[in-house]
């Protein structure tokens, strides 16, 4: 029985490593004609690197004689939010032909792209799924369905009520930022918003989004696996 665990854990890896092939050999075969690649690592770094930058320089800006660098850590906070919200517009752009044929036949989009590919992936691993045994898939589907509602737990005692009001919360306190500095450079105000609660809400609000997208991206796998077990399993009882 622990031989077919272990095929089991094999199989659930081998789907995911052929989910990771497939997108990265489409991105290939698409930017092979694009000059510019827009690519997930491309996308996470030009997000996160500004952000910790930031941090680290608000860091720095505590020290009496280095205030003035922590004014540049909202211009670096600003860059990591303005890479959020470019990085799909840069996407919309470079691919708008293929834009254009999802407005015009949004479902036929998607069965070409999505659902065909993973119907394809499917089609390959549920027969080695079904010649395990009812009890190891039935063994498989529980313990991944408490993987997943412990992991879910331990993810909304991080983000609370992030999932529901987004990232409406960290704009509105970069935006604060934003215009009590433009007001100190300018010379209409001064600049009081050192480390506190503004600069923290924008800088934790930014990452808790981040961490929430990507773990919606490990549910969708574990409800897909799930999903694909219980299936080997209806196959196996019909």
């Amino acid at each position: 029985m622990s031989n077919e665990i272990e095929r089991y854990l094999h199989i659930k890896a081998q789907i995911e490593q052929a989910d990771r092939h497939v997108v990265n050999t489409l991105r290939q075969e698409h930017s092979t004609s694009r000059r510019l690649q827009m690519s997930t690592k491309r996308f996470w770094l030009c997000v996160t690197a500004p952000l910790f930058l930031a941090v680290l320089v608000a860091l720095a800006g505590l020290i009496e004689p280095m205030r003035w660098i922590y004014y540049t850590s909202w211009g670096l906070i600003a860059v990591s939010y303005g890479a959020l919200f470019a990085y799909p517009v840069l996407c919309i752009g470079r691919y708008r032909d293929s834009v254009r044929n999802v407005l015009a036949a949004p479902f036929a989009g998607l069965a070409g792209i999505n659902i065909r590919t993973r119907l394809l992936i499917d089609e390959q691993f549920l027969p080695i799924l079904i010649s395990l045994s009812s009890h190891t898939l039935a063994l498989g589907a529980l313990e991944l369905k408490s993987e997943r509602s412990g992991f879910e737990r331990r993810l909304r005692l991080v983000t609370g009520v992030l999932q529901n009001i987004g990232i409406a919360p960290g704009l509105l306190a970069l935006s604060a930022g934003l215009v009590s500095l433009y007001k100190t450079l300018f010379g209409m105000g001064s600049f009081a918003l050192y480390l506190d609660w503004v600069f923290t809400l924008a800088a934790v609000n930014l990452f808790l989004y981040l961490l929430c997208g990507y773990a919606q991206n490990v549910l969708t796998r574990d409800d897909r696996m799930i999903a694909l077990t219980e299936l080997a399993m209806e196959r196996k009882k019909g």
